[in-house]
Parts: structure tokens; C-alpha cells; sequence
């Protein structure tokens, strides 16, 4: 028997990372004008376990999550991962010096996991076509989300961790809300 195109929607996140401790404005502009309506919007936390960034970027670098009202079919994450892509080229092309001013790592969060595509390959990560491969970040269990053996330093640290928590209850309590719509 062959298998219905059937996935269920899964909620966009951004992992934001941008200049200084306070969101900038124009970057969530950008974001909405992009995505559309912000369902959440994190703390902000320092990025500062590597310096990876800052010959393009600079110093004083912060990143936080962020969600969006939309959700999408997970197999549609490619597409949204070239979105980001050309967003950040966009931005960086209408700045005075040509930088990036902002690194935007698209995913998306289900119930189980939080996942991240990425054009670079890895040992743990699964290719999803169009050049795009899926590396699994955090998984959820228990109530918490946990990082996995390979995720980035900071996810490991997982200051993110209350933030990610009220995002899957927000897109939780949007799906039950939805649910009982479409009964009606």
C-alpha cells in the first residue's frame, strides 16, 4: 500500500544572532516582514564561547529564539533555510561596510525534537535534498529539552532551555485551539 503525503505541521523557530543585549528592532522587522507575526520572542544571551562570528560580525554578540505564528510541513524546511539564507545576504548587502549584521538559523520544533538545517554536511546529520542536511539539536523528554552528544556549545548550555519550554506550550495550546476549530 502506498503511503498518504500526510506530515503534521511543525512550529518555525529562528535562532537569532545579532549585535548587543537588547533585540534590535529592525532584525524582528525583518523576521515578520519575512515569516509573518511573532508567536514568541526569548531572552537574549550572550554568545560567547566562540568568536567565530566576530571577524564578520564583531564583538558583543547575543542570540535568542524566537517563534512564529506560522507553521509549516517539516519537508518544507528547505525552502525556509534558503529564505533565511537570502535574507541575511539582503541585509548585509544594504549595510554601509557589507557585513552581516545578523545570522539567522531557521528550524523547526515539534514535539519531540528541535531541528536545524544546514548547507554543511556532518557526521550526524540527515540529508533532506536540495543541498539542505537536518542536524537534530535538542530532543524533548520529560518535560526538558536536552541537547544532543553533537549540538554547538551553546546549546549544550541550553540557556534557551525556558524559552524553548514556553514556545512548545504556546504552539501546544495554538494546536488544541485548532483542533477545536475544525471540529466545530
Amino acid at each position: 500500500m502506498k503511503p498518504t503525503n500526510y506530515s503534521e505541521p511543525v512550529q518555525l523557530i529562528a535562532f537569532v544572532l545579532q549585535r548587543g543585549g537588547e533585540w534590535d528592532p529592525s532584525v524582528l522587522d525583518l523576521l515578520e516582514n519575512t515569516w509573518g507575526r511573532l508567536r514568541y520572542k526569548g531572552k537574549l544571551f550572550a554568545f560567547d564561547k566562540t568568536d567565530y562570528y566576530e571577524p564578520e560580525m564583531g564583538a558583543d554578540l547575543y542570540r535568542g529564539v524566537v517563534s512564529f505564528e506560522k507553521c509549516i510541513p517539516p519537508e518544507t524546511i528547505a525552502q525556509e533555510k534558503a529564505r533565511s539564507n537570502q535574507l541575511e545576504l539582503s541585509s548585509a548587502a544594504g549595510a554601509s561596510d557589507d557585513a552581516r549584521h545578523v545570522n539567522i538559523d531557521i528550524g523547526y520544533m515539534d514535539l519531540d525534537k528541535v531541528v536545524l538545517p544546514s548547507y554543511k554536511r556532518g557526521p550526524f546529520k540527515l540529508y533532506a535534498g536540495d543541498g539542505v542536511w537536518l542536524d537534530m539539536l535538542l530532543t524533548y523528554a520529560k518535560g526538558v529539552f536536552h541537547p544532543t552528544q553533537w549540538a554547538f556549545e551553546d546549546f549544550k548550555r541550553n540557556p534557551y532551555q525556558h524559552d524553548l519550554q514556553l514556545i512548545r506550550e504556546r504552539w501546544r495550546k495554538s494546536l488544541r485551539e485548532d483542533s477545536r476549530e475544525k471540529a466545530k
